[in-house]
C-alpha cells in the first residue's frame, strides 16, 4: 500500500512528540537505580606484607611525542597527543584531548578504550562532557588484547603503566584540574579503568558500564565471538578443554579486577550493568559490584550492543554523579 508523501503538520508533529514522549517512558522503566549499599564500611587497606609490583606505580618524566589539532567544534577544540609509551619506550601511546574554551582549571575525564579500539563510543560520551566544560581524554588502543594471552599480566601492567603516563601529562597541564580526574570505561574499558583506579590515587571517582570481573572465567565464557574463537583455537593447539584452558588462565591471571577491587572507596564508584548480557555475562558484571561494595548503580534491561539506546541516558548520568564527586572534593579542599 503506498501512502504517498509524508508531511508532518501541527497534528503531526503533536503525534511525532506523543511517541516519543511513550517511547523514552517505556525505556525509563526498564531501568533500575540502586543507591550504595548501607552496609559498606569502606575500602580494605592494602596488605602490608602484599608484594604487587604494581602498586603505586613510579611517575616517570616524560616529554609530549606529537600535539596535532585535529578538530574543532564550538565549545572545545580536539588535539591528538602522543606520549612515549612508559612500557616499551620504543611505543607510544596516543589519545584525543578535548581542550575546553577560557582559561579556568578545569575537571578532566580521561576515557578509556573498549575491546575493539573503536573510538566512536568513548568519543560519544567525551563530546558531552566537553560541551559541559570538562576537559575529556580518550585515550587509544595500542595492542590487540587477544595477543597478550600468553603472558597477559604482562600485558596489562603495560597497559596501566601507559594509562598512568596519561595521568602524568594531565597532572602537569596547568589549565586541568589534577584533583578532579574522573575515570571513565565501557565493557574492557571499565575493567582496565577499575585496576587503575586502584593503583593511582589521582583518579577522584570512576563511572564503569558493562564491566565485569574473573578475566579467566570472562573469556571462556563471552558470546562475543573473536575471543570465542580465539579461545577454541588455544584450546585446540594445547588438546585440551575449554574448561581445562580456564583453569589455566586463572592461574596465568593475577591481575584482575576482582583482586584490585576491594581496595577502590565505593563512594568514588558508579557502575551501569546490562541484565540480558552475554558478551560480559550479568553474573559477572554483579560480582564486579560486589566485590567493589555494591556502589550505586543503573541496571539496564538490554543486552552489551543494545544497550546502545540507553547511552543518552548513561551519559547523564555518570555527569550528574561526576559532578557531585567533584563538588565534594572542591569542599573537602577548601575545609583543608
Amino acid at each position: 500500500m503506498d501512502f504517498g508523501p509524508m508531511r508532518f503538520g501541527a497534528t503531526g508533529i503533536a503525534v511525532r512528540a506523543s511517541a516519543m514522549a511513550i517511547a523514552f517512558v517505556a525505556l525509563a522503566a526498564c531501568t533500575t537505580y540502586v543507591p550504595l549499599s548501607d552496609a559498606y564500611r569502606g575500602p580494605d587497606a592494602w596488605p602490608s606484607d602484599e608484594p604487587m609490583a604494581y602498586r603505586d606505580l613510579p611517575q616517570q618524566p616524560f616529554e609530549v611525542a606529537g600535539d596535532v589539532e585535529a578538530r574543532t567544534r564550538a565549545h572545545f577544540v580536539v588535539r591528538q597527543l602522543s606520549l612515549p609509551s612508559a612500557a616499551d619506550p620504543g611505543e607510544e601511546i596516543s589519545f584525543e584531548y578535548y581542550d575546553v574554551d577560557g582559561d579556568a582549571r578545569t575537571p578532566v575525564i580521561v576515557l578509556l578504550p573498549i575491546f575493539n579500539g573503536q573510538l566512536s563510543i568513548p568519543r560519544f560520551f567525551a563530546r558531552y562532557f566537553a560541551n559541559q566544560g570538562w576537559a575529556s581524554v580518550v585515550v587509544t588502543r595500542g595492542r590487540d588484547p587477544l595477543d597478550a594471552l600468553t603472558a597477559p599480566d604482562h600485558a596489562m601492567l603495560s597497559n596501566l603503566q601507559d594509562y598512568r603516563r596519561v595521568l602524568d601529562w594531565i597532572e602537569h597541564e596547568p589549565e586541568l584540574d589534577a584533583s578532579r580526574i574522573g575515570m571513565f570505561g565501557v565493557s574492557l574499558g571499565g575493567m582496565d579503568a577499575v585496576m587503575l583506579t586502584a593503583l593511582d590515587r589521582r583518579v577522584n571517582s570512576l563511572v564503569i558500564a558493562m564491566a565485569g570481573g574473573d578475566l579467566s572465567y570472562l573469556l571462556t565464557n563471552t558470546s562475543y565471538r573473536r575471543v570465542s574463537r580465539t579461545i577454541d583455537d588455544m584450546a585446540d593447539s594445547l588438546g585440551t578443554s575449554r574448561a581445562a584452558l580456564g583453569a589455566k588462565l586463572d592461574a596465568a591471571i593475577k591481575l584482575d579486577p576482582l583482586a584490585l577491587a576491594p581496595y577502590i572507596d565505593a563512594e568514588r564508584v558508579f557502575m551501569i550493568l546490562t541484565r540480558t548480557d552475554t558478551i560480559i555475562p550479568f553474573e559477572a558484571q554483579q560480582q564486579l559490584r560486589a566485590t567493589l561494595g555494591s556502589p550505586e548503580a543503573l541496571y539496564l534491561l538490554t543486552g552489551h550492543r543494545s544497550s546502545v539506546v540507553y547511552f543518552p541516558k548513561v551519559r547523564n548520568a555518570a555527569f550528574e554523579f561526576f559532578a557531585r564527586r567533584f563538588a565534594e572534593q572542591r569542599i573537602a579542599l577548601a575545609m583543608n
